[in-house]
């Protein structure tokens, strides 16, 4: 007999196999594995400003055995917030944090430098990072061609944006981000799997076998299982997300599914529209605890925390279907209009939004009285919505509008506040087949959103109270599907307690920088690292040097193709072969614009290669090269901005000219 051991250790996965013999009396004893070594920390340090008292402290883990080499060190920075006067804990606090390393004789900073130092990386300057950085955050697109971008919108800088591109090796159809975010499941519907994207390194670093083509993915409240709607087969697979296995399959009944948790994550419910019935499973335990006649059509499902009961779409009887989740019974049916698409609550719980795309309305149920409130027209085929505190945000596949609802104004009988923002040139049903995930997303302040547009290949950021997107990010000629925000930002844990994972590569001592919105201050503290290996300082450094050959400065000429050359040598200090020109990605895209050329360059000799550049039209350009093997993405490297002029017109001459 055997039995496979699997260990899940910060998200690097080690199977092994235990043998014992059949006609033993009983298994041999497994020694035991070696502790885990202590995470290195100090006592935290402490500082007092505008009343409050600011505790920090940094606790690092010691690199794993697994780690390659040059890995830093994984741990977690932590304030604590109290009220100077009362020791009272300060909650709801917006934070923000640094750690930047000194210079070996440098003196602390004093009040002053530290206020200077944090107006500097509130900036967003490339060139004035911190080392340690507690407030970043990633746009993550689910693109149409089979790749995931990862874009950081927090660099204030005239470059791409683009950190990674990630490929999921097939037609992708939804994604779910891991509770602990240290991993992003995406199912894959052309290869009836689950692709495992490391949000660490950003690449896709397994495969999981499902059943057949998987659509919809869930991750349970208590975040120990992903449940995976396996459409072509009429299953539902649950992944066990520490060891990233398959773990359990249900039979559900055929057609495609849809999936909801009740009861504080403790019930998985589970639609299928070729099925009479709606399953409802024990999410421990994976034990089908009953089955209750819906019909057959039904569409999404939802569960409303005020009302305990869970709501289903069921367009073909144009109805909503309360479920009595203890009684496993429908014990309401409230009739709704014909062609019901999405039903979607907000966050409260309370207010059921039911979208009619054929009929451009969008009714809000009331789930605490069990009826439509509210009838709301005007829409262009809405097809989703997305919340945050203030706003439910409905996308119009018709038009270039994204409609807003005030939530606030849904109590009463007047007519709840809707206001229509232009987000992109193009409405999303110019664009290819969408997909099941969002394509809104709330940012981490809590008060915008950041938005796919499909057919103008783009994002747009918006903040709430402006009439238009205050940012538009490039998606570099890929039509983003869904978005979703990676928050790697200060979060509160426990009352007063805010917490942020990070990485540590050099060892020395640090000034942390922290800012407090409420009441307004500016922290400094000193904090001494010491356990990092020396290898993991060269993550710093890039591997591979990048240096033109051609003169940035020089006005090109468009529709006139011109050579650019350019070395890429080994860094002093690493180890690793010349580059070859098929690990190499030069982006050239025309800013601002739509334009761009992603291609491989020919080369010339060992280290050096060139491209061939044909600007359109005049305007400004960007030259970017990328060597993913390498671990340098799109963008690490230096970047050059070229200039480029329309052809000069040719001089008008008279006829006796002509002549003589």
């Amino acid at each position: 007999m055997r039995q496979r051991l699997l260990l899940a250790v910060l998200g690097v996965i080690s199977a092994g196999v235990l043998a014992t013999v059949a006609w033993r009396p009983s298994p041999r004893a497994r020694p035991e594995a070696p502790p885990p070594p202590a995470p290195i920390t100090a006592s935290p340090v402490r500082v007092e400003r505008e009343g409050v008292s600011v505790s920090f402290d940094l606790s690092l883990n010691p690199r794993q055995r697994e780690a390659t080499r040059g890995a830093p060190l994984q741990g977690t920075a932590r304030f604590v917030l109290t009220d100077a006067k009362t020791g009272a804990p300060l909650q709801g606090r917006r934070t923000l944090g640094w750690m930047s390393l000194r210079a070996p004789g440098e003196a602390a900073m004093d009040d002053a430098a530290c206020k200077t130092r944090v107006k500097t990386y509130l900036g967003g300057l490339l060139s004035a990072r911190a080392e340690v950085d507690l407030n970043s955050y990633w746009f993550l697109t689910l693109n149409h061609d089979q790749s995931i971008s990862v874009i950081n919108p927090q660099i204030a800088f005239d470059r791409t944006k683009l950190h990674s591109l990630v490929s999921v090796g097939g037609a992708a159809e939804d994604w779910a981000l891991l509770k602990d975010r240290s991993a992003l499941y995406v199912t894959v519907s052309s290869g009836n799997s689950v692709s495992v994207v490391d949000l660490e390194r950003f690449l896709a670093t397994r495969t999981i076998r499902v059943g057949q083509k998987p659509g919809r993915i869930a991750v349970a409240p208590d975040g120990r299982t992903a449940w995976v709607s396996n459409d072509g087969d009429g299953t539902v697979s649950v992944i066990d997300t520490a060891s990233h296995e398959e773990v359990g399959t249900l039979e559900v009944g055929a057609g495609r599914h849809e999936l909801a948790f009740s009861d504080e994550g403790r019930t998985a419910w589970l639609t299928s529209t070729d099925a009479e019935v709606l399953t409802a499973v024990d999410v421990g335990s994976r034990e089908v605890l009953g089955k209750v006649d819906v019909g057959t059509g039904v569409g999404d499902i939802a569960w409303s925390p005020v009302a305990r009961a869970v709501f289903v779409a069921q367009p073909r009887t144009n109805e909503v279907l309360v479920v009595d989740p203890s009684r496993r019974a429908i014990t309401q049916r409230v009739a709704v209009k014909e062609g019901l698409g999405a039903l979607r609550f907000d966050r409260t719980g309370r207010w059921a939004f039911l979208l009619h795309p054929q009929a451009g309305t969008v009714d809000i149920l009331d789930a605490a009285r069990g009826q439509v409130a509210h009838t709301l027209t005007g829409f262009a085929a809405p097809d989703t919505v997305v919340f945050t505190d203030a706003f439910a945000y409905v996308r119009n596949t018709t038009s270039g509008h994204v409609s807003l609802v005030e939530l606030k104004t849904l109590e009463g009988a007047g007519k709840p506040s809707v206001v229509q923002i232009t987000m992109g040139q193009r409405p999303p049903a110019e664009g290819r087949i969408p997909g099941r995930s969002d394509p809104i997303a709330a940012l981490p302040e809590g008060t915008g959103v950041i938005v796919a547009g499909a057919a103008d290949r783009a994002l747009y950021l918006y903040q709430e109270g402006m009439m238009a997107p205050r940012g538009t990010h490039l998606n570099y000629g890929r039509e983003p599907r869904a978005v979703l925000v990676l928050d790697r930002s200060l979060r509160e844990v426990e009352p007063g307690v805010y917490t942020a994972a990070t990485t540590v590569r050099e060892n020395g001592v640090y000034d942390v920088q922290f800012l407090l919105d409420n009441p307004r201050a500016i922290v400094c503290a000193e904090w001494k690292v010491g356990g990092v290996p020396e290898d993991a300082s060269l993550g710093k450094k890039r591997p591979l040097t990048l240096t033109p050959a051609f003169d940035p400065k020089v006005i090109l000429t468009a529709g006139a193709s011109t050579p650019l050359r350019f070395k890429l040598e080994v860094t002093p200090g690493f180890e690793a072969p010349p580059v070859q020109p098929q690990e190499v990605r030069v982006l050239l895209f025309k800013t601002p614009g739509t334009w761009q050329s992603r291609t491989e360059p020919r080369a010339l000799g060992e280290g050096l290669f060139e491209v061939d550049f044909t600007p359109p039209s005049a305007g400004q350009y960007k030259f970017v090269v990328g060597v993913e093997s390498r671990n340098i993405d799109l963008g690490r490297l230096p970047h050059f901005t070229l200039g480029v002029a329309d052809a000069a017109a040719p001089t008008a001459v008279s006829a006796p000219e002509v002549r003589r």
